[in-house]
């Protein structure tokens, strides 16, 4: 598996490690080949190997990222794996891509595959037909890989998911630590709303604060933690002009223990981004029981339309944020509860350890069937 980040942090770096965790666990012998490794103070997988580029500096040429292809290139043609995964359509793709391994490579896309993706390298996206497969979380990435880079090829399903609480809990006592058994284990003061992610403005983030001084004329003590990397200044600036900031909070937590534990003891979660590709932070917010507000992009409608765990409004628009979130505050306590069980049964549904061992034991079962490349 050869992948630009992993470890314990959220996003793409929490996707890599739990693929390679989910491999070993059927079985399978896994090297992972990373450029960029954190765990902040969790255990890496004790049966996953790990290498990293024997050249770390050279950013601005990419010469880490260039010696880890060369170094993961070398490994596959002398060892020809059964599968190798390359997570995302990133430089560390384009230059395997371009390589003689091509038609081995499984390429996991981790966007929304939309034009213009920042997160997409666009030679590595011309250059997908060459690979032995491509990976997709859903069918609203299927057609975006389809119509954004012309891919032909063949796409196989592989949602991403995250570790059950119980897991995370094993995890948790293995590092000598412990997650909340119930609201009242938690030290911090609970939040009615709570965001998780890059402190962006492409994740909406000045509309949840407009929304929030709609909120709070109705409910002038609504209380809304924003958590996250990147600069808090321009947010905080808006709620002091907007009047909130004294309902609106920023924090930056250590470990990603300590933000499961501010999201099991909030409300509901927000995430009000412009553009998404499949939110890992939703399933962590259905797995802790908490409804969550949403913007109807990338794969969330695809994923959660339907369900009472779930309020979708369109995005860039404040005005609906603060009608759902107006919502979720007036909801009697029956009504709540029933989001809250509908969260849970949301997660059931997509990151079970069943259904993700099913998915995988499926991907494995195809490439198996048509080993030559698809393409």
């Amino acid at each position: 598996m050869i992948c630009s980040l992993l470890g314990q942090k959220a996003g793409a770096y929490l996707a890599n490690d739990l693929l390679c965790r989910e491999l070993a666990r059927l079985g399978l012998s896994v090297t992972c080949f990373a450029q960029f490794v954190d765990f902040g103070g969790a255990q890496p997988p004790v049966d996953v190997g790990i290498v990293q580029p024997w050249m770390p500096n050279g950013c601005r040429w990419d010469w880490p990222g260039r010696c880890l292809a060369w170094q993961a290139r070398r490994r596959i043609r002398e060892e020809r794996p059964d599968f190798v995964f390359v997570c995302g359509v990133v430089p560390l793709a384009r230059h395997l891509l371009q390589s003689d391994v091509a038609n081995q490579l499984l390429v996991w896309e981790f966007t929304n595959a939309n034009p213009g993706n920042k997160f997409v390298d666009v030679e590595a996206s011309r250059l997908l037909g060459r690979a032995r497969a491509m990976l997709s979380p859903s069918a609203t990435i299927d057609r975006n890989i389809r119509e954004t880079y012309g891919y032909q090829g063949w796409i196989l399903r592989l949602p991403f998911w995250i570790e059950e609480m119980e897991n995370l809990k094993a995890e948790s006592r293995n590092q000598k630590s412990h997650l909340p058994s119930s609201i009242s284990d938690l030290p911090s003061p609970p939040a009615d709303f709570i965001y998780l992610g890059r402190r962006d403005e492409e994740k909406g983030l000045r509309e949840l604060v407009r929304a929030t001084a709609a909120v709070a004329r109705q409910f002038p003590n609504v209380r809304v933690l924003i958590t996250g990397q990147g600069s808090e200044e321009p947010f905080l600036s808006l709620a002091r002009d907007s009047g909130v900031s004294a309902n609106v909070r920023f924090q930056f937590f250590r470990s990603r223990e300590e933000a499961m534990q501010a999201l099991a003891n909030s409300r509901c979660l927000v995430l009000p981004s412009y553009h998404e590709g499949y939110p890992l932070v939703l399933l962590e917010a259905a797995r802790a029981s908490v409804p969550f507000i949403a913007t109807e992009v990338g794969s969330t409608g695809e994923l959660y339309r339907g369900t009472s765990a779930a309020l979708m409004v369109p995005p860039r628009n404040a005005d609906a944020l603060a009608e759902a979130m107006n919502r979720i505050l007036m909801e009697a306590p029956e009504q709540y509860s029933a989001r809250r069980a509908a969260a849970c049964a949301a997660f059931r549904r997509l990151s079970s350890s069943e259904v993700v061992q099913s998915q995988l034991r499926r991907v494995i079962l195809a490439l198996n069937s048509h080993p030559e490349r698809q393409g």
